[in-house]
């Protein structure tokens, strides 16, 4: 399922929102010379890597490191990489504490422990140790060498606290190495240990708040890389940071935490930015609770825990913690674990950040999916829901609402709230554009897109993925952003690899400098115009298309978001 699609878990049933409502009833399935851009060409496997770092040692803070030979040719890999000390103990629900040094050369030659979380129905050989002490990265690079001064792309994975680590073959970097870019994935807290608001915590912080440990984490391996990634042939004054859906919530509140400023200078967020007052915020990944609220939650989940203190909680085991918070008949009150504005690591609101100006101005890439946002090519719906959902979500505006996406058959009204979930998902985003541009004054370029490619069969390596059937899914650009069909199982065909070349080339393209755009052969992606509704569409096409299919569309959807009463 899309954190996209459906209400957080436990989410109250008579939540109404436009996810809310399918949840109930439609059943929605869940290099090259890099300043003028990169060369394009498919890539290709190979063993053994020729031309590759693999056996010298590279100097960290901590030790020397060897590599291995990545997937393609020239092209090393570093696996599990401590970038922080254990969070087990003492140091669970703290800040990350510095890695530990070691002696003589560390072989880097296996994937770090993922952090603990729920794996129940994944296959045992698809999940890599768990542990708590699991704050370890992974760099692929062509060049380990501090004169090559290669863009940096840190890429923070998303889901929904299971199937979370960096060493996942979605996120396998050497395609984007071969064309000129240094990649970095890492593991992160997640969870009730990610996310973990509680009075008592927030009174040994010191700054009066806590929850948010995994972008602390996300912050410390910004950090690592800060004074690491130029032995590894990567630039620390060109370091893009992206994700993936929590992943991109992550980088979302990077770009206004005080304590990733230096760290980074471009942003890519896939699925993605809502416009500050979209009700989705209310629920999606990208959204936060109070301190507040989430202490709350925080004293709730130690009542259920059994524990009456800080103490009496990190005295728990890990394996206690995932099983009781994850159990199926769990309690809704003390087991809901998210973002939180704690006035530290997210000082202020998202409509705060961008009307006070603390919105990084640095260049953004983002978008969203055609089938997220409640549309789905398996959607059920009759006309009855549909004039329902109408009158519950635009109260005295539906009927120009259904004016708009007009429908006389329950197969037309499933098209059309397709139709009209696409459209508001597209409009939403590029109202973010112009926020980031018009309200925060930010000078720097957005380049935003709309992703209409459906991945071929299903992914065995990853269970996550969806199968064949769920359209343009929630996450499903991740393949083509990376390139990396060659690690992956599913059907690809010669129309994938192309679309994977062109789409990795425009991410190395943004990582260098910027912009996705290059001099060679690419389609043109123009920056956000504020006065042009416009979208980029990737994948089954590569031009602009409409932020809504009609100019009147488009108007009320602005409308309609612009006059929402909640600030997010």
């Amino acid at each position: 399922m899309s954190l996209r699609d459906v209400p957080p878990p436990h989410a109250a049933s008579s939540a109404l929102g436009r996810r809310g409502f399918l949840g109930r009833t439609a059943g929605v399935a869940a290099g090259a010379a890099l300043l003028g851009g990169v060369e394009t060409g498919p890539a290709s496997a190979a063993s053994p890597a020729v031309g590759s770092d693999a056996g010298r040692p590279v100097r960290t803070e901590s030790g020397l490191v060897t590599g291995v030979p990545a997937a393609l040719d020239g092209v090393t890999v570093y696996k599990g990489i401590p970038y922080a000390a254990s969070t087990a103990g003492e140091n669970r629900w703290r800040a990350p504490r510095p890695a530990p040094s070691w002696k003589g050369i560390r072989k880097a030659d296996t994937w770090g422990a993922a952090c603990p979380q729920p794996v129940s129905g994944i296959a045992a050989d698809k999940v890599p140790p768990l542990s708590e002490d699991c704050l370890n990265l992974n760099i692929w690079t062509g060049e380990a060498s501090s004169r090559a001064r290669r863009p940096v792309f840190v890429w923070i994975y998303g889901g929904r606290n299971t199937a979370m680590w960096a060493s996942q073959p979605v996120y396998d970097g050497a395609n984007l190495a071969d064309k000129g870019v240094v990649v970095v994935t890492f593991n992160h807290r997640v969870g009730a240990f990610g996310n973990l608001a509680h009075p008592g915590l927030s009174a040994e912080s010191g700054h009066g708040g806590s929850g948010n440990w995994g972008v602390l984490d996300t912050v410390a391996a910004l950090r690592w890389i800060r004074r690491n990634i130029a032995a590894f042939g990567g630039d620390p004054d060109r370091v893009t940071i992206g994700g993936w859906s929590h992943g991109s919530s992550f980088v979302n509140i990077s770009m206004i935490s005080r304590l990733a400023r230096g760290l980074y200078h471009r942003a890519l967020l896939a699925a993605g930015v809502q416009y500050t007052k979209d009700p989705a915020l209310g629920h999606v990944a990208g959204g936060y609770r109070t301190l507040a609220a989430a202490e709350a939650n925080g004293t709730a989940f130690a009542a259920y825990m059994g524990a009456s203190s800080t103490d009496g909680l990190r005295a728990l085991s890990a394996a206690e913690i995932v099983s009781k918070v994850y159990a199926d008949d769990a309690p809704s009150a003390g087991t809901d674990f998210g973002n939180v504005l704690d006035g530290y690591v997210l000082p202020t609101s998202y409509t705060e950040a961008m009307e006070s100006g603390a919105e990084a101005d640095v260049p953004v890439l983002t978008g969203n999916n055609k089938d997220e946002n409640g549309a789905s090519p398996n959607l059920k719906m009759t006309v009855a829901q549909f004039q329902a959902y109408a009158e519950s979500e635009f109260a005295d505006r539906a009927t120009e609402f259904l004016a708009l996406y007009p429908a006389a058959t329950d197969e037309e009204a499933a098209e059309q709230y397709n139709n009209y979930a696409r459209d508001e998902e597209r409009v939403s985003t590029f109202l973010w554009g112009t926020q980031f541009k018009e309200t925060a004054g930010n000078r720097s370029p957005v380049y935003n897109y709309w992703w209409t490619h459906v991945p071929p069969g299903s992914d065995t390596t990853n269970p996550i993925e969806p199968a064949n059937g769920a359209g343009a899914y929630h996450g499903a650009e991740k393949y083509y952003f990376f390139g990396n069909l060659y690690g992956t199982d599913r059907p690809w065909t010669e129309a994938d690899y192309a679309i994977a070349d062109t789409t990795s080339s425009y991410v190395a393209n943004f990582c260098a400098t910027g912009n996705p755009n290059a001099r060679h052969s690419l389609p043109a992606w123009p920056a956000l115009r504020t006065s042009k509704p416009l979208s980029m569409e990737l994948g089954d096409g590569f031009a602009p298309v409409p932020a809504a299919d009609s100019d009147a569309k488009y108007a009320f959807l602005k409308d309609y978001l612009e006059s929402r009463t909640t600030e997010y």
